[in-house]
């Protein structure tokens, strides 16, 4: 199975059970996001292995966002971090951080599933890997706080869900089934009804062979 590609996604949750609103968020990295059904109601489903933080969140507080990935090295290493354990990256150093929680506005009693939001103080080889456009500069130039950049840059779909109670539990594993609510943030590029087809730029990152990908030629079916 290594040698198959497979879609990368980063779950996000809120458990209404921590004590704080700074603990209470949970994320993780999957590659087994996929579609179950489209109608009538979109449902989808991913696997998670147990014990999991992120999973109990969702079971306590029924919601998650599933957040795909634009093809940079960027997400990449947002998706690296995010496949190591809640517990490396609540522990990460406030300096180093170049991703946020962000909650969302709901009113659903602390269950409200974050958002991720990149920061401009991503560094590669001692410049920032985010667009220029995105850094926040004081009048000498210098960067200072760091500012969030275009969700839809680098999140081209998230998708806000439902948790289903047919989910299965399976050996050490579950599958984990969701009903699609709402798209909070979709890539201009047009749509998969429009007929038009994509770059390599604008379909999601892949997994295989242990490495991040970005899918490059088509092959002809004629």
């Amino acid at each position: 199975m290594r040698r198959v590609p497979h879609p990368v996604a980063i779950i996000t949750s809120t458990d209404p059970r921590s004590p704080t609103a700074q603990t209470a968020f949970r994320g993780m990295t999957v590659s087994s996001f996929n579609t179950v059904t489209l109608y009538p109601e979109t449902i989808v489903s991913f696997n998670v292995k147990l014990p999991s933080e992120t999973f109990n969140a969702i079971d306590a507080s029924s919601r998650f966002l599933v957040h795909l990935l634009a093809p940079t090295n960027t997400t990449a290493r947002l998706a690296r971090d995010f496949s190591q354990g809640n517990a490396k990256i609540m522990r990460a150093d406030e300096s180093a951080t170049f991703f946020q929680f962000v909650p969302m506005s709901g009113g659903d009693g602390g269950r409200e599933p974050p958002r991720l939001v990149l920061l401009n103080n991503a560094k590669k080889d001692g410049e920032s890997s985010l667009p220029t456009e995105a850094r926040r500069v004081d009048g000498s130039g210098s960067s200072v706080t760091p500012a969030p950049v275009a969700t839809a840059d680098y999140f081209p779909f998230i998708f806000e869900c439902r948790y289903l109670s047919q989910s299965v539990k399976v050996g050490n594993h579950v599958i984990v089934l969701g009903r699609v609510v709402k798209v909070i943030c979709q890539e201009a590029a047009g749509t998969s009804d429009s007929g038009e087809t994509y770059s390599p730029e604008h379909l999601c990152l892949t997994y295989a062979d242990t490495r991040f990908w970005k899918i490059g030629e088509t092959i002809s079916s004629v």
